[in-house]
C-alpha cells in the first residue's frame, strides 16, 4: 500500500508543468552562473566550482524555499480533496508523507538535472578542483527542498483553501529569507556582543535558510559572508556547527510533517 501510494503521488507531481518549468529554468539559470560572462578578451570566463557554488547557492536561497513552501502549500491544501483515497485503508498520515515524498524526488530531480548541467559546463571548461564540495552542495539544497516541502504541506493542511496556503506561503518566504536576517540586526544593535552571539545561533536554527546558507558558505570558507547570523554560530558552536545546522535542518522536515499528519488526521472530510 506504501509503494502504490507514493507511484500514485509521483505519477501525479510529474504530470504538472511545475516540474518541467522549474528544471529547465533552473538548469538555464545554473549554466548562466557558471559562465559569468564576457573576459576582457572577449571569450566566455568559467570559474571554478569554489566561487560558481557561491553564486549558485545564492539562486538555490532564493528561489528552493520559495517553490517549496508554495508547492507544498498547494499539496497539502489539495490533501482535503483527496477523499477517494482517504476511503481506502490508509492512515492519513502516510497520506501526507507520500506527498511529501513524492514532491521531494520531484524537485530533488529538478536541482539534480541544474546542478548537474552547471557542472558538466564547470568541470570541461574550468577543471574539476572542488568538485566534492560542489556535489555536497547539492545535499545541502536537497536538504533545504525537503525542509521547505514539509513547512508547506504544513500550511497547506491547515489552511485547507489553497490560495490562503499560497497567500501563507508568500509571506512566511519573506520571514525566512529577509525577516530573520533584518532581527539579528536588530539583535546585534540592542544586545552586547557575547550575548547576542548565543541569541543569534538560536536565530540560525530557527530558519532553515539561515541553516541552509551557513552549511553551503562554510563548504567554502566563505564564512566572511554568511551574515551576522553565520558568524555567531562559528563563534559558539566551533566545529559542530555543521551537525548542529543539519540536524536542525531535519527538525525542519519532520516536525512539520508529523504535525500536518495529525492535523489531517483530526479534519473531517
Amino acid at each position: 500500500m506504501k509503494a502504490a501510494l507514493l507511484s500514485f503521488e509521483l505519477s501525479a507531481a510529474y504530470r504538472g508543468r511545475t516540474t518541467l518549468l522549474f528544471a529547465v529554468g533552473f538548469a538555464l539559470a545554473s549554466v548562466g552562473v557558471a559562465l559569468a560572462g564576457l573576459a576582457p578578451g572577449g571569450a566566455l570566463a568559467v570559474q571554478g566550482f569554489a566561487r560558481t557554488s557561491v553564486s549558485l547557492l545564492q539562486l538555490v536561497l532564493w528561489v528552493v524555499p520559495l517553490l517549496g513552501l508554495a508547492t507544498g502549500a498547494l499539496a497539502g491544501a489539495e490533501c482535503h480533496e483527496l477523499e477517494f483515497v482517504v476511503a481506502l485503508p490508509v492512515r492519513r498520515e502516510r497520506i501526507v508523507g507520500a506527498r511529501w515524498a513524492a514532491w521531494t524526488i520531484v524537485l530533488g530531480a529538478c536541482l539534480a538535472v541544474g546542478f548537474g548541467a552547471a557542472g558538466l559546463v564547470i568541470g570541461a571548461l574550468a577543471g574539476a578542483a572542488d568538485s566534492g564540495r560542489y556535489v555536497a552542495l547539492v545535499g545541502i539544497a536537497a536538504l533545504l527542498v525537503a525542509a521547505s516541502l514539509a513547512l508547506g504541506v504544513w500550511i497547506g493542511v491547515a489552511a485547507r483553501s489553497r490560495a490562503r496556503a499560497v497567500a501563507i506561503a508568500v509571506v512566511v518566504w519573506f520571514v525566512l529569507a529577509v525577516g530573520v536576517d533584518l532581527a539579528a540586526i536588530a539583535v546585534l544593535a540592542i544586545l552586547p556582543a557575547r550575548p547576542a552571539a548565543w541569541g543569534l545561533s538560536l536565530l540560525l536554527l530557527a530558519d532553515p535558510v539561515d541553516s541552509a546558507r551557513a552549511l553551503g558558505l562554510g563548504l567554502f570558507q566563505a564564512d566572511a559572508i554568511g551574515g551576522p547570523t553565520g558568524a555567531a554560530l562559528q563563534r559558539v558552536l566551533g566545529g559542530w556547527g555543521a551537525w548542529v545546522l543539519t540536524v536542525g535542518l531535519g527538525l525542519w522536515t519532520a516536525l512539520p510533517l508529523a504535525l500536518a499528519g495529525r492535523r489531517l488526521a483530526r479534519c473531517d472530510l
